[in-house]
């Protein structure tokens, strides 16, 4: 029995001394763990996972063009989440609201407000966008269009109504901050790709592998351009608003007096015009009546007495024979 004792205490002290060491190990790599955390902003796994997506999609180029740009995709997702969202958190910090305004005003000098119109838009900082004026008979009309920078809009909107008296108003607003989030996460998420091909396109081996990446690297830098086109009218629209006015005449204003005036007052120039109108449509349709004669009348006659004539000669036949 004392032959086995020995063995089991050297076994038992061996395994102590293991469970320590192991534990120590837990411990120190759970402490590395953290401070990956903390330096990264990631987990260490996730880093982990990261370095070898990156090591198989650079083991992959030797093989193929096509299996090597499909890894950047997956390697670069973390960098560049990171990216959009620090582009989101700052877009959100400041709303991107698109506003119009559209005013219909009636004034009693058209082209006088339109006048301070224009210089209106130059005094708030904008500028003309449509400017067009006409007459309908003796009344004039005119229509403006102009961009004024957000932060004054209120102020443009203000004076603009002082041009005369408002018979419509329409203001609009349009939230597009979603769309501007948007737009910023794909341009980063493009941009991270596009930067990452680059890379493999260095690593190339064949002219082969060289085509296929720069053409796959081509497709990206032409929907980045489109996105980027994208965002900056977008940024246009909303660091501008749109003032739409119709300038309106007043319309004249004709009393019961001025109208029995005009319809009770007697002029020989207006009766001799009334006159001459009526000679002239008599003229007129005499001279169509003519014309209607000459070209239906004279080829009927002329019928008419050769048929006349052909009758007198049967009947004088058929009375010289019955006599």
């Amino acid at each position: 029995m004392k032959r086995f004792i020995v063995p089991l205490l050297v076994l038992l002290i061996i395994g102590i001394v293991a469970s320590r060491n192991a534990f120590t190990n837990t411990l120190s790599s759970t402490r590395m763990s953290a401070e990956v955390d903390r330096v990264t902003g990631q987990p260490a796994s996730a880093l982990l996972l990261q370095t070898s997506a990156e090591s198989s999609s650079i083991a992959a180029m030797n093989i193929a063009a096509p299996a090597a740009m499909e890894a950047p995709a997956a390697e670069g997702s973390s960098p560049v989440n990171q990216s959009a969202t620090g582009m989101t958190l700052s877009v959100l910090d400041s709303r991107k609201i698109i506003r119009n305004a559209y005013l219909r005003i009636e004034a009693q000098d058209v082209v006088s407000a339109l006048n301070t119109a224009t210089r209106l838009s130059e005094q708030v900082g904008g500028y003309i966008v449509t400017a067009r004026t006409w007459r309908n008979g003796e009344l004039p009309y005119a229509t403006l269009s102009f961009a004024v920078p957000v932060e004054r809009f209120e102020e443009a909107l203000t004076q603009t109504r002082t041009l005369g008296e408002v018979q419509d108003e329409n203001v609009t607003s349009q939230d597009v901050t979603g769309q501007f989030v948007d737009l910023a996460a794909r341009i980063a998420n493009l941009e991270a790709t596009a930067e990452r091909i680059r890379g493999f396109l260095d690593a190339t081996k064949t002219v082969a592998e060289a085509l296929n990446v720069n053409r796959e690297l081509s497709a990206i830098e032409s929907e980045l351009e489109v996105l980027k086109g994208q965002r900056n009218t977008l940024s246009q629209q909303t660091s501008f608003s749109t003032v739409n006015i119709d300038f309106i005449p007043v319309p004249p204003v004709v009393t019961t007096g001025e109208v029995l005036e005009t319809v009770q007052t007697w002029s020989p120039v207006r009766t001799f015009n009334d006159a001459l109108d009526v000679l002239l449509t008599l003229a007129r349709t005499g001279i169509d009546l003519a014309i209607w004669v000459l070209t239906i009348g004279l080829p009927s006659l002329l019928v008419l007495s050769l048929l006349w004539w052909i009758i007198r000669r049967l009947f004088g036949l058929w009375m010289r024979v019955a006599a």
